[in-house]
C-alpha cells in the first residue's frame, strides 16, 4: 500500500510539473519579442554583477561548510577543499531530470574518497530538509512584510525560531520521510543538536545572501532595482523552492523562471519584458557561476586523496 501511495504521489508530481513547464514555456515564449527588443538597450553594470557573483560564491562556501558539519555526525571527516569538490561535482546531477542523481553522485564520490556513501547522502538529505524548512519560513517572513501585516511577520519570526530550536527533534523522521519520497532509504543517526542548528543558521543566511545577490544582479542587468530588498529575497527563495520540488524539471528549469518572472511583475519589481529578461539571464548567470568551479575541479583531475576503486 505504501509503495502504491508513493508511486501515485510521484505520478501526480510529474503531471503537475509537466503542466507547470508547459505554461512556463508558453509564458516565456510570448515575452521573447519584448525581451529581444529590450536587449538592444541594456548597459551592463558589471560591478554589481561581480558583487552578486562574489556573494553567491560566499554562499556556496557557507553551505559546503554546513554540510561538512552535518557529515561529522556520521563520524565522517573531510577537508573543506575535498568537500567542495564532492559538493560541486555531485551538484551537476541536478541538471538531469529527477531529484536523486545529485545524491547518487555524492554517494559514489564519497565512497571513492573513503567515506561512507550513506553518510554523504544522509547528510545531504538532512541539509536539504533544513534548507527547505528555513526557506519556507524566510518566504513567510518576507512575504508577510510585503503584505503589510506586522502580526504575520511576528508569527513567522516565531515560527522560524521554533524550527531552529526544535530541529533536532523533528528533523530525523522528516529526513527519513524525504529520503523515502525520493527513493533513498536513509536512516539518519541521532544528529547532534549543535550540527543541526549550525545547518539551520547557515541555510537561513544562505537564503538571505541569495536574495541580496539576486537584487544586485537585477541592478547590474536593468540599471536599477526598484522595491525593497525583502521583495527580492521572497521572490528568489519562493522560485528556487518551487523549482527544487519539481521532479521533472532539471535544476528547476522552466518552473523557477516562470515563478521568478510572475512574482517580479506581481510585486512591481519589473514589467513583463524586464521580468522575463531577468528570469532568463539569472538562469544563465547562476549556471555559469556553478559550472565554472565544477569545470575547474574536472580539469584538475581526480582527487589525489581518493581511495582506489
Amino acid at each position: 500500500m505504501a509503495l502504491t501511495r508513493r508511486n501515485l504521489f510521484k505520478v501526480a508530481q510529474w503531471i503537475f510539473a509537466a503542466a507547470v513547464l508547459f505554461f512556463a514555456a508558453r509564458s516565456l515564449a510570448t515575452q521573447w519579442n519584448k525581451v529581444e527588443s529590450r536587449l538592444t538597450h541594456i548597459q551592463f553594470g558589471w560591478e554589481w554583477i561581480a558583487a552578486a557573483t562574489a556573494l553567491i560564491l560566499v554562499t556556496y562556501a557557507l553551505l559546503i561548510e554546513a554540510w561538512r558539519r552535518i557529515l561529522e555526525a556520521w563520524d565522517s571527516h573531510v577537508p573543506f577543499i575535498d568537500a567542495a569538490r564532492i559538493w560541486f561535482l555531485s551538484n551537476l546531477g541536478k541538471y538531469v531530470p529527477g531529484n536523486v542523481w545529485s545524491l547518487t553522485a555524492m554517494g559514489v564520490m564519497a565512497r571513492k574518497r573513503g567515506l561512507s556513501a550513506i553518510a554523504a547522502a544522509g547528510s545531504s538529505v538532512v541539509m536539504q530538509t533544513v534548507s527547505l524548512a528555513t526557506g519556507t519560513a524566510i518566504v513567510m517572513i518576507t512575504g508577510a512584510k510585503l503584505l503589510g501585516q506586522p502580526l504575520l511577520v511576528g508569527l513567522a519570526v516565531l515560527l522560524l525560531a521554533g524550527l531552529l530550536l526544535s530541529a533536532p527533534r523533528f528533523l530525523p523522521p522528516l529526513a527519513i520521510w524525504l529520503g523515502n519520497l525520493i527513493g533513498r532509504e536513509i536512516a539518519p543517526p541521532s544528529v547532534p543538536a549543535k550540527s543541526i542548528w549550525t545547518a539551520a543558521v547557515a541555510s537561513a543566511l544562505s537564503w538571505l545572501f541569495y536574495g541580496i545577490a539576486f537584487e544586485l544582479f537585477v541592478r547590474g542587468l536593468l540599471g536599477g532595482a526598484p522595491g525593497e530588498m525583502s521583495s527580492y529575497i521572497a521572490v528568489y527563495t519562493a522560485a528556487y523552492i518551487l523549482g527544487f520540488i519539481s521532479p521533472i524539471a532539471p535544476a528547476g528549469l522552466g518552473v523557477r523562471e516562470f515563478t521568478l518572472a510572475a512574482f517580479m511583475v506581481q510585486l512591481g519589481l519589473a514589467n513583463e519584458a524586464d521580468a522575463a529578461l531577468v528570469a532568463i539571464a539569472a538562469r544563465l548567470w547562476l549556471t555559469i557561476v556553478e559550472l565554472v568551479p565544477s569545470g575547474l575541479y574536472i580539469a584538475a583531475g581526480p582527487n589525489r586523496t581518493s581511495s582506489p576503486t
